[in-house]
């Protein structure tokens, strides 16, 4: 024989949990509605657009356009070129002092 186990219907142990979801569907809609602009001229010019979640649960959003990716992929060369000049010049400096 099956035993019904006593859920916690509409009474009032769910009341802080219905509010809870509620205040959190109304700060996840109105985060969207005021980043709704800016959202969409980021997309628009091919930005990636991250949602996170900041103080007092109110959305952030982060934007990033993907081309800096290949602006840091060409100047890595020129900065291992650099780091290169600069460290040998500074390994010279130190053979003289240690002489």
């Amino acid at each position: 024989m099956r035993r019904k186990t006593k859920t916690t219907g509409p009474g009032r142990a769910g009341i802080p949990a219905r509010m809870s979801a509620w205040v959190g569907r109304r700060q996840r809609e109105l985060s969207n509605w005021v980043h709704e602009a800016g959202d969409e001229h980021a997309r628009q010019y091919g930005w990636e657009v991250t949602k996170s979640t900041r103080r007092f649960g109110f959305g952030a959003r982060s934007y990033r356009d993907p081309r800096f990716d290949d602006r840091r992929r060409q100047l890595s060369p020129v900065a291992a070129q650099v780091h290169e000049r600069d460290h040998s010049e500074a390994s010279h400096q130190d053979e003289g002092v240690a002489r």
